[in-house]
Formats: C-alpha cells, structure tokens, sequence
C-alpha cells in the first residue's frame, strides 16, 4: 500500500487532481468576467459622456471666458461663471467634429452590444458550468471574442479621435485650444478592461 493511498482514500485520487486544475481555470474565468462588465460599464459611460474634446477659449488677457464639451450625442458649454449648459445634437455638430461622428457612434455601439454579449454568454457558461463540461470551453471562447471585439470597437474611435485632435492645430488668432476630453481617457480604459476580460 502506498502513501497515496493512505492519504487519499481508493476512488478519490483522480478527483483530487481533477479539482486542483478547474478551480484555477474557474478563477481566472471569473477574472476574465469581471473585467469585462468593468470594461461594458466604462464603455457605456463613454458613450454617455459629452466630454470627448474640449475646447477652452481664452481672451486678450489670457482668461478662460469659456469651455465648450462635445461628446457623441451633446455639447455642452461652462460659462466662467462656472454655469453649464448642455444642448443635444438635432443634426450633425460643427465642423470640429468632422464627419466621423456617424462612423465614431457606430463603432461605440457595436462595442457595448458586443460587450453585452460577452456578459450574457458568461452568465449562460456559469450557469451550465454544472450540467455541460464539454461546452464551457466553447463558450468561454465565444465570450473571449466577444470581448475582445468590443475592446478593438472601442479602442478605435477613442483613438481616431485622439489622433484628430492631437493634430488639429488650435487656432490662436481667435484663442480657441482643443484638448483631449476626459471620455477618451474612460475609452483607453475600457479597452483595456475589455482585452484583457477576453
């Protein structure tokens, strides 16, 4: 008789090498689920926020008198008064934005229903963990895809728009500075969350 078997009783050492390995993988399931609804959440809140460039307009005296937020779906503008007053989009926006917003909105929608998937497909695997072993694989590859689509989906509008006005020279003559908005920095971290979750 070996010290295997006085240790671990007939029957239960293929059940204690089995445990060992799933539970590791089950953590890093978990992991991967949980940075994944931070990443849909963070993407949903970019979508949402009006502040993805901002541009100040500072006077002769080199005063701020006023900033101006645009986002996907709404400007807003703070007063030096510090009164903000925020106005949604009947038709396409200035010329500041370009005519990327179309194709900036889609990308960003197309990232939180595809995040949303990935979340829906990891609520399916977990609960079917117990019943189908052979079918969690699958579907842990299909919420890895998922999120790592929605990542690239919302890595490339945040990043285009970046790029856009990072290049944009600000006009000094009427004292107009475009910065980047504090939603692109969200949508660098939500890509992050959500290829890194995949």
């Amino acid at each position: 008789m070996s010290l295997s078997h006085i240790l671990v009783p007939p029957g239960r050492a293929g059940v204690e090498k089995c445990t060992q390995g799933p539970s590791m993988s089950m953590g890093m399931e978990i992991v991967g689920i949980v940075l994944g609804v931070i990443g849909l959440i963070t993407t949903i809140a970019v979508c949402a926020l009006p502040t993805w460039m901002e541009t100040t307009f500072i006077a002769a005296n080199f005063v701020t008198t006023e900033e101006v937020w645009d986002g996907l779906w709404m400007s807003c503008v703070k007063r030096s008064t510090s009164q903000i007053q925020c106005e949604v989009y009947n038709s396409m926006p200035s010329s500041a934005w370009s005519s990327n917003l179309q194709a900036t909105r889609a990308m960003t929608i197309m990232a939180i229903i595809l995040g949303f998937l990935g979340v829906m497909v990891s609520m399916v695997g977990h609960k079917t963990t117990n019943y189908i072993k052979g079918k969690i694989t699958k579907l842990i590859i299909i919420r890895g895809i998922f999120f790592i689509l929605a990542g690239i989906l919302i890595l490339i509008p945040v990043s285009w728009k970046a790029r856009a006005i990072l290049s944009d020279d600000s006009n000094e003559l009427t004292g107009e500075k475009r910065e980047l908005g504090g939603a692109l920095y969200f949508g660098w971290g939500a890509a992050a969350f959500l290829l890194i979750g995949g």
